[in-house]
């Protein structure tokens, strides 16, 4: 079976509006998208959501992520019920720590054990089973039936066994190289076994960095703040460890944790740039190759194969742009790199 390939596509625009650029991602061949939830610097997620399935027919579409502090997990079990019933197995729920989300509101984001608990809830009552809040024991009144999979995304090592023992998959901000790979799913898999669950059928889908230009340096240029990001957040030093990877002598400008609402999401772009120009550029290339797919549309082809080839199943393609769609992107992978990997164009 062919790698699946997703795309991140946020709802930054009135929703017949990325409507219609899903239905782009549709025709061009992606299998699914994702869609970011972060209720103050995006369209709501959930309608957005159902406005794509009612107007598509075959791609897959994820909230990328929802969390369980910004929106009570019963709210998330009835929003996802819902959108199950639009187009039953098409609706998908990736739930997260939700940084941008918490971050605009000044709460902190979930917890390991807020997510565990979250997911366990919204999959009893998605399902139609009774469940206790305190003193109160109530039901989702439109339970049961097909339901949406509900996917923990994971940078951590806590949160890799917490979604083997709860969820239906995980999606893993790890990069993609091999060895982080298999250190990843050695950990989703010994939660799944700790919980007595079969580890195959949890599915791993791997999130790319993707940036797409006609030159391989500007590609990575573009990617300079995406990969600063990475060793702005201490969890990343274990994959860039397994990855054969040290930067920690690098010393990163205080100004990185004043940008609003942080980094990869910055309004400033401009100054996330600026802020981001002490990485040397030998490191850059090292962490756009272990982050994604970064550079032209024949490198990232190979790229694609290469995952192919060392078991990749999965991947979710998340650009640099939060409030613009990857239009650039879809038009290579359309025109270059899905043809390259011989899948072709479904018929408009």
């Amino acid at each position: 079976m062919a790698i699946k390939i997703d795309l991140r596509v946020p709802p930054c625009k009135p929703v017949p509006e990325v409507t219609a650029f899903v239905k782009e991602c549709e025709d061009a061949g992606f299998d699914g998208v994702g869609m970011l939830d972060s209720q103050l610097l995006e369209r709501d997620v959930f309608v957005s959501m159902a406005h794509a399935l009612l107007n598509t027919s075959t791609i897959q579409v994820s909230s990328a992520v929802t969390n369980p502090v910004t929106r009570h997990p019963s709210v998330l079990a009835s929003a996802a019920q819902t959108v199950s019933e639009i187009a039953p197995g098409r609706a998908n729920i990736w739930i997260g720590r939700g940084y941008s989300s918490a971050n605009t509101v000044g709460i902190p984001p979930a917890t390991v054990r807020q997510m565990r608990d979250a997911v366990v809830m919204m999959k009893e009552l998605m399902a139609g089973n009774q469940f206790d809040f305190g003193n109160i024991t109530t039901r989702l009144r439109h339970g049961g039936g097909v339901t949406a999979p509900v996917y923990i995304a994971a940078t951590g090592p806590r949160v890799m066994k917490v979604a083997g023992e709860v969820a239906d998959g995980a999606v893993l901000m790890t990069g993609i190289h091999p060895d982080a790979v298999a250190e990843a799913r050695n950990l989703i898999f010994d939660g799944a076994k700790a919980a007595g669950r079969n580890p195959d059928d949890l599915e791993t889908i791997f999130t790319c960095t993707t940036i797409i230009r006609d030159d391989l340096k500007e590609a990575r240029e573009m990617a300079r703040p995406l990969a600063v990001q990475r060793l702005m957040q201490p969890t990343f030093a274990r994959w860039l460890k397994a990855a054969g990877m040290d930067f920690s002598d690098l010393e990163l400008p205080r100004g990185l944790w004043e940008l609003y609402p942080d980094v990869p999401h910055a309004e400033d772009w401009e100054k996330a740039k600026e802020l981001c120009a002490f990485l040397p550029d030998d490191a850059l290339a090292q962490l756009c190759d272990s982050m994604g797919l970064i550079g032209t549309p024949e490198h990232v082809a190979e790229r694609i194969k290469q995952a192919e080839k060392a078991g990749l199943e999965h991947l979710y393609l998340m650009t640099e742009q939060t409030y613009e769609f990857a239009t650039g992107e879809l038009a290579a992978f359309r025109d270059t790199i899905f043809p390259a990997l011989g899948r072709t164009k479904q018929p408009v």
